[in-house]
């Protein structure tokens, strides 16, 4: 059977996965428009060196969400690394118990709209240690926290149908699985 549906797939995962690296492999097998890390994108123009530096986080957040829309919309078909996901879930880790429920929930609608719209969310989940890059967190029991979260909202969100869980480490090994996946249908 063959899926006529867009194409619209994201890759997610805590920090330090390999989100990035197995875009930029199956990029090259896949043709449709990628879309950047946006956070770390806004970050450059900005002038930061890291997310230590954002002097209004939650203000970042939002414009990181609505910029990740503003791409996704642009294009029918596109491979993303990061998605709506991954905003709502940072949402959640920083800014859930400090901002007015009305901002929540307009960032939650927000996020949870546009995921609805993904045809496949490759997830992938903590192998190993993240690298400290010095731009991201790496702290061991944030990523557990954060990766915890993906979970839960890959459930509540009821998208674990269109989610496929990358089993290996080998970045080569992670490239055929998702391939393999993708063409199965």
């Amino acid at each position: 059977m063959l899926n006529k549906s867009p194409k619209r797939i994201v890759i997610i995962g805590s920090a330090g996965v390999g989100k990035t690296t197995l875009l930029n492999n199956l990029k090259k097998k896949i043709d449709l428009k990628t879309i950047p890390e946006t956070a770390r994108e806004i970050c450059n123009q900005s002038g930061y060196k890291s997310i230590y530096e954002i002097k209004d986080p939650d203000k970042f957040r939002f414009l990181v969400l609505n910029e990740q829309i503003k791409f996704e919309e642009k294009y029918k078909e596109f491979l993303s690394d990061r998605s709506t996901i991954d905003c709502w879930v940072h949402w959640v880790r920083w800014s859930w118990n400090i901002k007015r429920t009305f901002e929540s929930e307009n960032y939650f609608k927000l996020a949870y709209a546009q995921a609805l719209k993904y045809s496949d969310i490759i997830y992938i989940p903590r192998m190993f240690k993240s690298k400290d890059d010095g731009f991201r967190w790496s702290d061991e029991d944030y990523q557990r926290q954060v990766d915890r979260l993906f979970r839960e909202i890959l459930l509540e969100w009821e998208l674990t149908k269109r989610t496929f869980i990358v089993e290996s480490k080998n970045l080569k090994d992670r490239v055929k699985e998702v391939m393999k996946y993708l063409k199965s249908y």
